[in-house]
């Protein structure tokens, strides 16, 4: 599987639990937190029309996160 790209923002408790359990899978991603890189978030607004995370994004199209577990699980 290629690389994902996680959105998140510090405060977001549904960013960590996917946080984890990609860790857990040892599945590789790039985390963007918009805290830390506010200027990722047009990335995101370009993406989504809009600020949701966690946001997953997998070959260039958002990935629910249901297809995620489907897709691992």
């Amino acid at each position: 599987m290629e690389q994902l790209t996680l959105y998140t923002i510090t405060s977001c408790i549904e960013c960590g639990k996917i946080k984890s359990y990609l860790n857990k899978k040892e599945i590789p991603f790039e985390e963007i937190n918009l805290f830390e890189q506010p200027n990722k978030q047009q990335e995101l607004l370009n993406y989504t029309g809009d600020s949701i995370v966690p946001t997953i994004i997998h070959m260039g199209k958002v990935l629910e996160i249901g297809d995620l577990y489907n897709r691992l699980c």
